[in-house]
């Protein structure tokens, strides 16, 4: 009976997925329904994920970029109670995130729980914590990673944003796409990056690409954001999440190939199940993007880079300017 019931099962299954694989074969240009949506996102059934050629961005510079240690020194009195309230960067991260703040890049290196006075005497103690305690100085030279290619910014002094501790740099965010970029410190002297320039790839069939594209349209309790990259096999990374964050809130990835067929993707972000995309770059030049994403949760919002690891899965490696809406 055990048997028979397995059987029975394995049956089912085998059965789900051949209606699965017709459905999604289906030339015609109906759009995408959240019935539909599953099927149309797994037009290649048979396929399993499998590692991308390309280097980790972490792999070459984990030791030789371990930050500074801060200079040890007595703090006073007032210095000394922000330090008791104040938690900064470890000082083995290397990979942080730079968002446009006002007209400059900035990157999140700590916060101070409780906040900052706006005295000059609190802001006097402020500084002195910082040039006390903070692993991250003025001066210190980190590598933007841009979509066309890398830049070198420097720290040019602390600023305050609610609790959060911002480090400005002297750089300039570029274009609207790219408010929001992978940053690294790669050491001093600074290891150099492996390409000065991203690569190219080639744009694959333009017309099917658009086809399957506008297959998926939201909801009225939906959203969906698209990036057009080089995605190893894939042209184009599309997110279809619901307009409400619950617990329960799941979103569906779904990846576009350069012939116009589809697959369903995962990107793994710790505890964050929904997505904005938001842009890509190519932290190593190797032709294989990297994505820019909001990442969702309740409550919760962050910013986010992450890379492929398989042929269906992106990962986070970078992340920064958290915030609580509580």
């Amino acid at each position: 009976m055990r048997c028979a019931r397995l059987a029975g099962v394995g049956a089912g299954l085998v059965l789900a997925a051949a209606g699965c694989s017709g459905t999604a074969s289906n030339g015609g240009s109906a759009p995408v329904t959240p019935d539909s949506l599953s099927a149309a996102a797994d037009s290649i059934p048979e396929e399993r994920p499998d590692p991308v050629v390309s280097s980790p961005p972490d792999s070459m510079t984990m030791v030789l970029s371990l930050l500074p240690a801060p200079p040890s020194s007595t703090l006073d009195a007032d210095a000394a109670a922000l330090a008791e309230r104040a938690v900064f960067v470890p000082r083995t991260q290397r990979w942080f995130m730079a968002k446009q703040i006002d007209s400059v890049a900035g990157m999140d290196v700590g916060r101070i729980d409780g906040g900052v006075g706006t005295s000059e005497s609190a802001r006097a103690a402020l500084q002195r914590m910082l040039d006390a305690r903070s692993p991250v100085r003025p001066g210190m030279v980190f590598s933007m990673h841009t979509r066309t290619g890398t830049i070198a910014t420097q720290v040019t002094r602390f600023q305050m944003s609610g609790r959060r501790i911002l480090a400005l740099l002297d750089a300039r965010m570029l274009d609207s796409g790219e408010r929001t970029l992978p940053i690294e410190w790669r050491g001093t002297p600074a290891v150099p990056v492996h390409a000065a320039s991203a690569a190219t790839c080639a744009p694959g069939d333009t017309a099917a690409i658009a086809a399957a594209v506008a297959r998926f349209v939201p909801g009225p309790k939906e959203a969906i954001s698209l990036l057009r990259g080089c995605f190893a096999d894939f042209r184009v990374l599309l997110s279809i999440r619901p307009l409400e964050i619950t617990p329960e809130s799941i979103e569906r990835v779904v990846l576009v190939r350069a012939n116009g067929k589809t697959r369903g993707g995962r990107l793994r972000d710790l505890s964050y199940p929904l997505h904005e995309l938001l842009g890509v770059t190519d932290v190593n030049g190797d032709g294989t993007n990297e994505i820019i994403v909001r990442s969702l949760r309740p409550a919760m919002e962050t910013w986010a880079a992450l890379r492929m690891t398989d042929s269906i899965s992106f990962t986070r490696f970078a992340s920064g300017f958290t915030l609580e809406k509580r």
